[in-house]
């Protein structure tokens, strides 16, 4: 499947550069060229779609990390990321999305009303962006921010930027049910369809009333107003950026996808233990999206290493952490030995050589190879889907989540939490298997999961939860919900500090890694350029939604 944006915004490239040439010999702009304006327009809006890709794509990660949906890098977590990590991704959000934005706006100002469906996408995108920023990093330069007048901005509080949020949303769903004047020549999420945008604006709205449950009594009522009205996303409607097959000029394959598929091996990461043990073993039944996540280059992991040095797998030799032998921990490899080659939470080991070994990425969300069990080493450029895989952003399957969560902690419903959670797991299980078609290279199509193994899965899992306790019940949920948020761990992160829930999830590797961080550390590059921007002393500071104990939170780090 190729992803046409890059061949667009080069296309209106050349738009731009010849279109003061586009009048008739009476010097009459010609009505059926774009108009340098225009053109300007339709390119930055753009690069604000694409950025906003690589933006959760970057952000996404680092909320992976924390809840073992990826592995971890780093025995305490205040080694993890230093302030130095933020700058790149905070220079992306403030001086390309957030600025293009603006000075879009400028542009359409001038142009009567022409481009109003510009602006209104770009209020979701700069709603989403201000809100993700929110939710990592807590208090952040917003009101003055952007004000290219003010070289030290001021830090606006979390809520107040949630408010100004749901100010901009509101404001794009009055401009997306007006009468079209001018479309966006290259929407890259919803294809000009303005209703889904709308819908995704009100899901979006579901979020921020959501994310505030803990501290906003009226916020339950105003995510109940919306899904009363149904006007949200629903399945195949999932907001989410595709990314291209492209090798060179430019390379637009999912970044996951450029690193793992190179000659050498897999490369950079690791699979999270946890998370392919949770598909393998959490169930009877496996997993029907574990063949989509994971590509195993081996069949078995204890024979591809040497029994003496360990060399390839240091953690095949050592003795387990008593923290993790004493608690019947998952520790150094899924147990069953079926090639599952990854890393335990918090394993910071060196890099050994096992490029050929060690478990990629699989078609799902990265565009890799559907693992039919062949066991062949990745050693190239070109396999499974060429990376046309995906960052998902906001999923249907997620509204389901969220609302499974509010039967369950808020309205003590639950035989409704029970429905919402397999409504769920359905529609994030159809959503994975339709990457099937993605693949360009053949492959063993009789190791697919079926219709009834998937009814299968579904179904113990459904039936483990309505036969648990409240605490079970609130950990299957997370569980499920972590397993479909690979790609991009933001609403895990934001689960995991709201509810302490898994409280069986595998801890770090070292017996004490310190707490879990509630908000990240500010930019380096922000707090020396803006002495209205100061450190934190420690990373228990918490975003303003976070009312749970400072310490002791959650239980199993």
């Amino acid at each position: 499947m190729k992803n046409i944006k890059y061949t667009v915004i080069l296309m209106l490239g050349l738009l731009t550069l010849f279109s003061c040439e586009t009048t008739d010999l009476d010097k009459l702009n010609n009505p059926n060229e774009l108009s340098p304006d225009q053109a300007d327009i339709d390119l930055s809006m753009n690069a604000i779609l694409v950025r906003t890709g690589d933006f959760t794509n970057t952000m996404g990660s680092y909320g992976s990390r924390f809840t073992r949906i990826r592995n971890m890098f780093g025995r305490t977590y205040l080694n993890v990321f230093g302030p130095a990590t933020f700058s790149g991704v905070w220079n992306q959000a403030y001086a390309d999305i957030l600025s293009d934005i603006r000075a879009m706006n400028q542009q359409i100002d001038g142009l009567e009303g022409e481009f109003e469906k510009h602006r209104a996408v770009g209020e979701v995108i700069e709603a989403y962006i201000v809100v993700t920023l929110v939710d990592y990093f807590g208090d952040i330069p917003y009101s003055e921010g952007l004000d290219p007048a003010i070289l030290n901005p001021a830090v606006d509080s979390g809520a107040d930027v949630y408010q100004a949020a749901l100010n901009l949303l509101d404001d794009a769903i009055v401009k997306l049910n007006e009468p079209t004047t001018v479309n966006i020549a290259n929407d890259l999420y919803y294809g000009g369809d303005y209703d889904k945008w709308v819908k995704l604006a009100n899901t979006l709205k579901m979020k921020i009333y959501f994310q505030q449950r803990l501290v906003n009594p009226s916020a339950i009522d105003d995510f109940q107003t919306i899904v009363s009205g149904g006007n949200y996303i629903q399945e195949g409607e999932d907001f989410v950026f595709n990314w291209g097959e492209n090798l060179d000029n430019p390379n637009s394959r999912h970044p996951i996808y450029n690193v793992q598929y190179a000659p050498g091996g897999p490369d950079t990461w690791y699979m999270s233990n946890w998370l392919m043990d949770q598909m393998r073993n959490g169930q009877t039944t496996e997993d029907p999206r574990i063949r989509y996540y994971f590509y195993r280059q081996v069949d078995d992991v204890v024979s591809n290493v040497d029994p003496d040095s360990g060399s390839e797998k240091r953690c095949i030799i050592q003795t387990i952490p008593p923290h993790y032998a004493n608690n019947n921990i998952l520790y150094c490899f899924p147990e069953d030995n079926r090639g599952l080659w990854g890393r335990d939470h918090g394993q910071d080991d060196g890099i050994p050589p096992d490029g050929f070994l060690r478990t990629a990425f699989g078609i799902y969300p990265a565009g890799g190879r559907f693992d039919d069990s062949s066991f062949e080493i990745i050693d190239g450029n070109n396999y499974g889907a060429n990376g046309a895989g995906i960052t998902p952003i906001l999923l249907a399957s997620t509204v389901d989540f969220w609302r499974a969560e509010i039967a369950l902690e808020i309205d003590n419903d639950p035989g409704t939490a029970s429905q919402l959670l397999e409504n769920a797991m359905v529609k994030h299980i159809n959503y994975v298997q339709s990457f099937t078609s993605r693949s360009a290279a053949d492959f063993d199509e009789s190791t697919i999961p079926t219709n009834a193994e998937v009814s299968s899965f579904v179904t113990e899992v459904i039936d483990e939860f309505d036969t648990a306790n409240a605490e079970k019940q609130l950990n299957i949920i997370g569980e499920q919900f972590f397993i479909s948020l690979i790609g991009n761990g933001t609403d895990a992160y934001n689960f995991y500090r709201r509810t302490g829930a898994p409280t069986d999830i595998q801890p770090s590797v070292e017996p004490n890694p310190g707490l879990l961080p509630r908000t990240l550390w500010y930019p380096a590059t922000e707090v020396t350029a803006n002495p209205n921007v100061s450190q934190k002393d420690d990373l228990t500071v918490k975003v303003f939604w976070d009312n749970n104990p400072s310490t002791g939170f959650p239980v199993n780090n």
